[in-house]
């Protein structure tokens, strides 16, 4: 029998994590029915899967930008239900639409909110989770998003590929916006103390102070800039998925679903082992350890061309991938000061989508160029190139050996036993 993590038992984070767990599924589900719809839509036309992409990370951007400061300044409950609630007329608008360039400004519009969404929801997180146990609630919490990878992919091809189209899933999208507003308005939530002398600072002093932590700290630094390469090396992958399913692979739209899922279901693996991994050893050594290898199952990833050999490797990159994530969520919660929290997570968020948005618009423009096992290739032997030399860095050595201070925080806001 499956044991409950003890976390569980706080009922506010319950609530946090069924909330966002139900907003999540139905936005993967509609990002790989919207791909679908979109490559259908241009005739099959890779640049505008690009354009896709770069346009949804670009207001994604835009949202953890402005969402940093946002957090940080009003109650993170609120902002949180404010966002799902601007997201359900923007759903309603794509079902009535099949023009393309609606469809893709209407989806970037869901990614602004999305963008302010997620940093208040992780800081928020920290905001209630007695220290002892937040390693728990963020690999909790990474591993739910890699079952999404999971099951939102393979349910979102067969769906569009059932119905022939794609408004039944917007419909069960805006279903899960519903249930996550009265899931959140249902939380009870005490902010943590605010320093006054912060209520008066610019949104722009506060990303700026957010940035001054950041470039004053070598482990933090490597800790972004890995999260640059590879959101890179991913953001050139995501829209070439969906060809090299086809062209590589010689498979259909369904078999596109699994690829993905594959990556999914080695991702939840990666975040349980996330889990008892935590407790042996430190986050830094975790992240650095994973990021390497990462580099590596894209390299061998990409030269496997067999479909059943294919989904083993992506399974086993998902895993690895996930397990980097939520060790990057410990090392914060465990070295940034409360007041820091939304901005880094903000930027952590940055460091990933910015260089998503630079892949989709190199895809955008070289897609139809250039074959597209070329690309992967080429992607694939940078990300190598790019990550192992650095273990011999300052930056990355200070990482690895975590040498940063562990912090206190607040505990008025912590939630209670039910």
């Amino acid at each position: 029998m499956i044991k409950t993590p003890f976390v569980f038992k706080f009922p506010n984070f319950r609530k946090i994590y069924a909330a966002s767990f139900f907003s999540e599924m139905g936005s993967f589900i509609t990002e790989t029915a919207l791909m679908l719809f979109v490559f259908n839509l241009s005739g099959e036309n890779k640049a505008y899967l690009g354009i896709t992409r770069a346009s949804f990370l670009l207001c994604l951007t835009l949202g953890s930008i402005i969402g940093g400061p946002i957090g940080q300044r009003f109650n993170r409950k609120n902002v949180m239900i404010l966002s799902n609630i601007m997201r359900i007329p923007l759903i309603l608008g794509l079902i009535f639409s099949d023009n393309i360039y609606f469809v893709i400004t209407i989806n970037s519009l869901v990614a602004l909110f999305t963008g302010i969404y997620n940093p208040a929801r992780q800081a928020m997180i920290n905001d209630i989770v007695p220290h002892e146990h937040i390693s728990t609630a963020n690999s909790i919490t990474s591993s739910s998003m890699a079952f999404l990878h999971l099951v939102g992919p393979f349910v979102g091809s067969w769906a569009y590929a059932y119905f022939s189209g794609i408004k039944q899933v917007l419909s069960f999208d805006l279903f899960t916006y519903f249930i996550g507003v009265m899931l959140l308005s249902a939380t009870t939530y005490k902010p943590p103390q605010r320093n006054p002398e912060e209520e008066q600072q610019s949104f722009m002093s506060e990303i700026g102070e957010g940035l001054g932590l950041v470039k004053s700290r070598l482990d933090l630094i490597s800790l972004y800039l890995n999260c640059i390469l590879g959101g890179l090396c991913i953001g050139i992958l995501v829209p070439l998925l969906l060809p090299f399913v086809t062209e590589i692979l010689g498979k259909d739209e369904k078999t596109y679903g699994i690829v993905l899922s594959a990556f999914g279901l080695g991702g939840f693996a990666g975040g349980v082992l996330s889990a008892k991994l935590s407790n042996k050893f430190p986050p830094g050594k975790m992240i650095v350890t994973s990021i390497c290898i990462e580099s590596i199952m894209m390299n061998i990833w990409v030269r496997c061309h067999d479909y059943t050999l294919n989904l083993i490797v992506i399974f086993l990159w998902g895993m690895v991938v996930f397990i980097r994530l939520p060790s990057q969520l410990n090392y914060i919660s465990k070295t940034v000061e409360t007041r820091y929290l939304t901005r880094t997570h903000s930027l952590l968020d940055l460091s990933f989508v910015i260089p998503n948005i630079t892949g989709g618009v190199i895809v955008a423009l070289i897609g139809n160029h250039f074959p597209t096992l070329t690309i992967l290739k080429v992607v694939a032997a940078c990300f190598l190139i790019f990550i192992i030399p650095r273990i011999f860095f300052k930056e990355m050595k200070s990482l690895y050996n975590s040498t940063a201070k562990t912090v206190e925080r607040d505990q008025s806001s912590f939630d209670t036993l039910s």
